[in-house]
């Protein structure tokens, strides 16, 4: 278990850097890659995106000092798939790493062997989820008790580094003490999809305790790459895997499950405090890394590189991005296209009621959720969700996003938008064919698109 952090903690390793500049320090010829990741976490929940609620003084920082991406989205809203197109560059489905658990196919390349190749030292700590087999492929891999300085401390000092750092925080089972003092439920923020219960403001407030304790780990690291001198030579991004642990949010593809955070930072490189509105998706991240190593990407890979945006946040980068859930604990396959007016979610199975996935339907807020629903039938609470408690769901469901940004009414029906709903269907259809999904897409026609500007992908 990954020890309770307190605040005197966080601002320890904020200031570590101050009295750490007399340390030797060795600067490698190349850019070196620092990836952090976090464990179901959405984009909502650090201060730097607004929530004031929570302690995130090192990530607050991290985006201050570089750019933050107000619109990224992964590529699935579960953990090991969407982990899987971030060291493929490729769509889950596309490698056949769509479900839950599933380890790396090992025929399939990654960006691993791709940097080594390109004389990188590799390495990894703690979550990666893909399988032990996969990582056999870093050069270095650790796990939650070993200290970060090991891997800088090993590293050979002439060649540059890709280190990915996989935290469990905040992911589920939550337990009071993660973090010193903890926060207050009354402060917590309640998302529009959730009751405002004190059983969810508790839940919510160790949510939050798992984010600060992950931060707390963040400024760690981010003290060791100041200590070495690495901070000029290294790009450091930081993003979450899918989104909070949370009804209607992990497991679905309404943004609350899609849209994460994300955060690069490269002295130099990218302007401090700049934000990108530009669509931006999970496949796009390892393609940036093999450009700014040097690397011509595969042809299979997806993604788009973000070096481009880092120079220029307001660049043109993609018209719409995707996304996909298939098995979890329960198979429930779903598929979607978000642009940045509408979202269209296409359910496979809509014969199906909604079905949290196991450790949200443990949660105390789903129990908190369905006594609501039990004590007032009638509330608002229930008209805004009504389709997590029906029997079975509509296979088509379209938003629009600067209406409805919490995605409560669904426009499929509706006369008004049958271009906007047939213009979306056309361009899921093509992404799913081109990316060899195994569901049938929605037209037999494709590709489906018959005019310009409905294709968008890789």
């Amino acid at each position: 278990m990954i020890p309770p952090r307190s605040r005197r903690d966080v601002f320890r390793a904020a200031a570590a850097p101050v009295a750490a500049r007399l340390l030797p320090q060795v600067r490698p010829a190349a850019a070196n890659i620092l990836f952090l990741i976090s464990d179901d976490h959405s984009r909502a929940d650090l201060g730097c995106y607004g929530n004031r609620s929570l302690t995130s003084p090192n990530l607050d920082r991290l985006a201050q000092q570089g750019m933050r991406f107000d619109h990224a989205f992964v590529s699935s809203p579960q953990c090991s798939p969407n982990r899987s197109s971030i060291l493929s560059g490729c769509f889950p489905h596309t490698i056949g790493a769509s479900r839950l658990h599933v380890p790396y196919p090992d025929y399939e390349p990654s960006i691993v062997e791709m940097l080594k190749q390109k004389g990188y030292h590799t390495g990894a700590y703690r979550k990666v989820h893909q399988g032990e087999a996969f990582d056999r492929r870093f050069d270095f891999r650790a796990g939650a008790r070993e200290p970060f300085r090991s891997f800088f401390d090993k590293r050979p000092a002439s060649a540059p580094f890709f280190l990915h750092v996989g935290f469990t925080d905040p992911h589920r089972p939550y337990r009071p003490g993660a973090f010193s003092p903890p926060h207050d439920p009354a402060r917590a923020r309640v998302p529009d999809f959730l009751p405002d219960t004190r059983a969810v403001r508790e839940d919510l407030a160790l949510y939050y305790d798992a984010i600060a304790r992950m931060d707390a780990e963040v400024g760690e690291i981010l003290a060791i790459l100041d200590q070495q001198g690495l901070d000029d030579s290294t790009l450091v991004i930081f993003t979450g895997d899918n989104g909070m642990p949370f009804p209607r949010a992990k497991g679905s593809l309404y943004d609350a499950g899609i849209r994460v955070p994300l955060l690069a930072r490269w002295p130099g490189r990218i302007r401090p405090g700049a934000v990108s509105q530009e669509l931006v998706s999970a496949v796009d991240l390892p393609v940036t890394w093999l450009e700014l190593a040097g690397i011509a990407p595969s042809k299979k890979m997806q993604g788009r590189s973000l070096l481009g945006l880092f120079s220029d946040p307001g660049r043109p980068h993609r018209q719409a991005v995707f996304a996909e859930r298939n098995w979890h604990n329960n198979f429930d396959p779903m598929r979607s296209v978000r642009t940045r007016q509408h979202k269209l979610i296409f359910n496979a199975r809509p014969e199906l009621p909604y079905r949290p996935i196991a450790d949200l339907e443990a949660s105390p807020t789903w129990a908190s959720y369905l006594e609501e629903a039990r004590s007032r039938p009638s509330g608002a609470l229930l008209d805004r969700h009504r389709q997590l408690l029906a029997p079975s769901r509509p296979s088509i469901e379209l938003y629009h996003l600067e209406k409805d940004p919490g995605e409560f009414h669904n426009l499929a029906s509706d006369p008004a938008y049958a271009e906007t709903r047939r213009n979306l269907e056309y361009k899921l259809s093509d992404w799913m064919h081109e990316t060899q999904d195994f569901l049938p897409p929605l037209y037999s026609g494709y590709p489906a698109a018959q005019g310009p500007g409905r294709r968008d992908f890789p």
